[in-house]
Parts: C-alpha cells; sequence; structure tokens
C-alpha cells in the first residue's frame, strides 16, 4: 500500500478498515521496522516482527464494521512527519460469536524513510467512561453498546421470552429476561444485573434458576450469565457485554467453555 501526503487521512481510514475485517497485509506494508503499537487492554509491542507476530496464529476477534470515521491531519512543523488523529464506532459483524459496540480513538505518526511514508507509531484507545456513584467498577454498559442492543433485541421481538416471576408478600414483579445480562447471588438474595438497572431480590439464585431460559447458564456459583450477552471466554473469566468479567473456577473451565460456546452457537443460528 503507498501512502501520500495528500491523502494520508483517506489511506489510514483504508487499512485501518481492512484490519477490522481480519485482512492485516495494507497494515504490515506501510509499517516501519520500529514501529511502537499501543492498542487496547494491554497491547505493547515495538517493531513491526513483533506487531507481525501478534497475528502469526491469526485473529483473535471477531470481523466488525467501521463507521463513523472522523480523521484528520495535524500539523507537526516538520516536512517529514505527519499525523493523523481520528475516532470510529465499531460493531461487531453479524455472523460473530458476541455483541458488542464500542467508539474508539486513535493517534498514527508517520515519518518519511527515503521516498516511502512509514508507520513509526500508533495508539488506539477506547472512550474512557468515568464511575459512577460509588461503583468500585465502572460497570455501566457503554452508550454505543446499548444502543446496538437495543437494536439487536428489536429484530427478535418475535421470538417471546419467559418472564422471571418475583413473588412478595404485596405483590408479583415481572422481568423480561431478554434484558437481563446476568444474576448475581449475594448471600440469601440476589441481584438481578439488567441492561439499563439492578434489582435486588430476596430468592436464592437455584429458585430463580429454575424459571430462566436455555440461554443462561450458572458459570459459577454465584453467577448466571444470558449467553446473549457474552463476548468472550478465556482463562478463567467471562466477559459481558457492559466490560465486566465474571469468573470462571478453573477446575471447571473447559467445560464451561464447551457449554457456554454450544449456547452462542445457537444463538448465531437463530439469527441466520
Amino acid at each position: 500500500m503507498e501512502l501520500k501526503r495528500e491523502t494520508i487521512c483517506e489511506n489510514t481510514l483504508e487499512f485501518i478498515r481492512e484490519y477490522y475485517h481480519l485482512n492485516t497485509e495494507p497494515l504490515f506494508s506501510v509499517l516501519a521496522d520500529d514501529c511502537v503499537w499501543m492498542g487496547t487492554g494491554n497491547v505493547l509491542a515495538s517493531g513491526a516482527a513483533a506487531i507481525r507476530g501478534f497475528f502469526k496464529e491469526g485473529f483473535l476477534m471477531p470481523p466488525f464494521h467501521l463507521e463513523e470515521p472522523d480523521f484528520r491531519q495535524v500539523e507537526t512543523g516538520c516536512g517529514e512527519q505527519m499525523i493523523v488523529l481520528g475516532q470510529y464506532t465499531l460493531y461487531s459483524h453479524e455472523d460473530a460469536q458476541l455483541i458488542s459496540a464500542v467508539k474508539q480513538r486513535a493517534t498514527f505518526c508517520y515519518r518519511q524513510e527515503k521516498s516511502e511514508w512509514k508507520l513509526y507509531h500508533m495508539h488506539i484507545s477506547n472512550e474512557w467512561n468515568e464511575l459512577v456513584g460509588d461503583e468500585i467498577f465502572p460497570v455501566q454498559i457503554s452508550t454505543q453498546t446499548y444502543h446496538y442492543v437495543k437494536k439487536l433485541q428489536a429484530e427478535s421481538v418475535s421470538r417471546k421470552s419467559p418472564m422471571l416471576v418475583i413473588k412478595t408478600d404485596l405483590a408479583n414483579q415481572f422481568i423480561d429476561t431478554n434484558m437481563v445480562i446476568y444474576i448475581q447471588a449475594m448471600d440469601r438474595d440476589c441481584i438481578v444485573h439488567m441492561l439499563s438497572e439492578r434489582k435486588q431480590v430476596s430468592r436464592a439464585l437455584k429458585d430463580l434458576q429454575a424459571q430462566l431460559p436455555p440461554n443462561f447458564y450458572r458459570i459459577h456459583r454465584s453467577f448466571c450469565v444470558n449467553s446473549d450477552y457474552v463476548t468472550k471466554i478465556e482463562r478463567y473469566a467471562v466477559t459481558l457485554v457492559t466490560g465486566e468479567e465474571l469468573p470462571v473456577p478453573k477446575m471447571r473451565y473447559t467445560q464451561i467453555r464447551k457449554e457456554l460456546t454450544a449456547l452462542i452457537d445457537k444463538r448465531v443460528c437463530r439469527k441466520k
């Protein structure tokens, strides 16, 4: 891929879009030998060889659609260097085994080597979400993911969802299980974590679990998750669309990964 000063923003968008379509060749073709890559999470690689090494066994992520791109060039005052700042929104591919939408920000630094422009630094990060109230961890889902999940739910409105019935002395409370992300046991009570709120109910987890549809799975004695909202399974945790990580017992990890993956596969088949 050839980079040009007058089209550097378009060139950058092109190889980044291809990257999220799981095609690394355009990106690899513009790397300087000493390029530094700072990615989301703990990704840090120094040198083109190290960056390529991340992909020697293929991609760990599914394909994403890149939408709402906004790239602009920043003047550096040096004719042999260029900087491009950008932001864009990613939506997981409809066939992917996850539901995810996230806005990312990126910085790309280029320098001229002989007659070519090469990428020598790139930094990609997610938007910062502040803690809310007295939360210890940022457990609220991003606005992008929330609206994306709502869109997927609207597309499957014809599929009836069982109601979770919470009986009390005063009244019966009904909760749409499609809105439940996971249920957490807390002593003799449970906290029902939903897309927009959390409810504490005076019921044991095993009692609530008996009412749940088959897409719910007990990953831990304290957690039962809705597989529709699982984005990643790894040692020894399950990641949800909210960004929260729930623990998976080491002794049962292989079994849980197999059975939970099967539930996610069924969800993908339903969409097709």
